[in-house]
């Protein structure tokens, strides 16, 4: 068998997921590496310093199911394609995931909601754990977040017969490459921040309190640093709360990055009023976060959990400004892989020169739990 009849690429492997296809996804990366980030429902066998060693027994004590295909995946697709030829030696259906764990890194599904006359379509990149919008309502729309290649919302768009009318980012990301200022010039959008964003291109400033009419919809600015100096949420009337990495459904926004000890207080400080803030809305209302602190599985579900709920599930929600900054300071993660330098073109709006994949290849890492 030739070695490309043994290839599946991420689009073909993301839509079986999504029609719950009966496959098996086998990790062979080192434990360190999955750890970080995965397939949501893959398996992994800690067999990768065989397979790099040449070791022609390596799966003898595995056992994988004969009666679905196998999926091997690595970082970059080279050694799961030494663990498809063995297994396929042994009788099985399996291909390697072509470019590993990097090409995944764009592997999405959508997830829609209704609320009145506006369709919110959330877009969900799978292995980050990333959380964007399209909010579209009568013929215009308005895209948060915007974190694939613009063609995608510039699809979603069309297909529901919507003009972009205005792109914004909620903050200056540091774990993905925004792809904003991107689709603001391939859909002729406004691009919309908040005033205080400090980056090196023109947009058009908005203000905490503004309105935006996009179709039917009124959607209004709530700043809320804390995360970051810039972050900002938008509020859909009653309904929806787009929080980016200020409010998760399962935790909150670090506010260490880029940040000495002294700001770092002062940023938890500022996040704790910044969400209280938030909390104060209507308790029905439904939180739209950018982030979840997990990979996504490809079920086309909803992430998202409405303002009561979300103070009863987090704990942390209900501390004293003093107790939220000790929590947040005890629970801060790693850094994100390279965030000095995606926040860095994120500010200029502009990755020319740099692979994607390379620089956001690893775990989401914005959120305390």
């Amino acid at each position: 068998m030739k070695s490309e009849e043994l290839i599946i690429d991420v689009s073909t492997l993301s839509h079986w997921l999504q029609e719950k296809r009966p496959v098996t996804v086998l990790d062979v990366r080192p434990i360190e590496q999955r750890e970080e980030w995965a397939i949501a429902g893959s398996v992994h066998a800690d067999i990768y310093d065989k397979l790099k060693s040449g070791d022609q027994h390596v799966f003898d004590d595995v056992q994988l199911r004969h009666d679905q295909p196998v999926v091997t995946v690595c970082a970059a697709g080279k050694t799961s394609l030494i663990a498809a030829e063995l297994l396929r030696q042994k009788g099985y259906r399996v291909y390697s995931l072509k470019g590993g764990m990097k090409e995944w890194n764009f592997a999405f599904d959508t997830a829609e909601v209704i609320l009145g006359k506006v369709k919110i379509i959330q877009v969900r990149r799978s292995s980050k754990g990333v959380l964007s919008y399209i909010i579209g309502s009568d013929d215009e729309a308005l895209v948060i977040d915007a974190a694939l290649d613009p063609q995608v919302y510039m699809d979603l768009a069309k297909a529901n017969k919507w003009t972009i009318k205005y792109v914004t980012d909620t903050h200056i990301h540091a774990d993905y490459l925004s792809r904003t200022r991107e689709l603001a010039q391939t859909s002729n959008a406004k691009h919309l921040l908040i005033n205080t964003a400090g980056v090196s291109y023109p947009f058009t400033p908005i203000n905490d309190g503004d309105r935006l009419k996009v179709g039917d919809a009124i959607i209004e600015i709530i700043y809320s640093p804390g995360h970051t100096a810039e972050s900002t949420s938008f509020k859909l009337g009653e309904d929806a709360l787009f929080t980016g990495d200020t409010l998760f459904t399962d935790g909150v926004g670090r506010p260490d990055l880029k940040a000495n000890t002294d700001e770092v207080i002062t940023r938890a400080k500022l996040l704790y009023h910044s969400i209280h803030k938030l909390l104060s809305l209507n308790p029905d209302t439904l939180v739209l976060p950018a982030h979840l602190a997990s990979t996504i599985p490809l079920d086309g579900k909803l992430i998202a959990g409405s303002i009561k709920d979300l103070k009863n599930k987090l704990q942390m929600l209900t501390f004293a400004e003093d107790e939220f900054v000790d929590y947040t300071q005890s629970r801060i993660p790693p850094t994100p892989p390279n965030y000095l330098t995606i926040a860095t073109l994120n500010k200029q709006g502009s990755y020319e020169g740099y692979n994607p994949a390379d620089l956001e290849a690893g775990a989401n890492r914005c959120a305390i739990a």
